[in-house]
């Protein structure tokens, strides 16, 4: 049974989708498959990080490249254009994670966020 985690709407309602849990990468956050306007799409998986354009012309969306611990975090910021239901990647994060706060007219506007690589020394 598809566990599903929240319906979010389009400002203009008349887009939505839901994520489906898929799993958690160790030590890390969840990661959920998409159902688009009641379409699953297939071979993609998403961190919960989203955001609508204001008149509902695109998704702007973190979509995981990756859920290898070792090679891990990979993702890449990707907008659907609800339109045509293209999809394009738009910048790639290695080892860390983009995060869309906002657009400003047909720009989108984003964050890169790395984790820290800690080296651990004894005395």
């Amino acid at each position: 049974m598809e566990e599903k985690i929240g319906a979010y709407k389009s400002p203009g309602k008349a887009h939505g989708f839901d994520f489906i849990f898929e799993g958690e990468i160790r030590f890390g956050p969840n990661y959920y498959k998409l159902k688009l306007d009641g379409e699953l799409i297939n071979n993609r998986i998403f961190g919960f990080e989203f955001k609508w354009h204001p008149e509902s012309k695109y998704l702007a969306l973190q979509e995981w490249l990756t859920t290898d611990y070792q090679k891990g975090p990979i993702t890449a910021l990707t907008i659907v254009d609800l339109k045509t239901r293209k999809f394009a990647k738009i910048s790639k994060a290695e080892k860390g994670f983009i995060k869309p706060p906002k657009f400003e007219n047909e720009l989108i506007i984003f964050e890169k966020e790395y984790l820290a690589s800690q080296n651990w020394e004894k005395e």
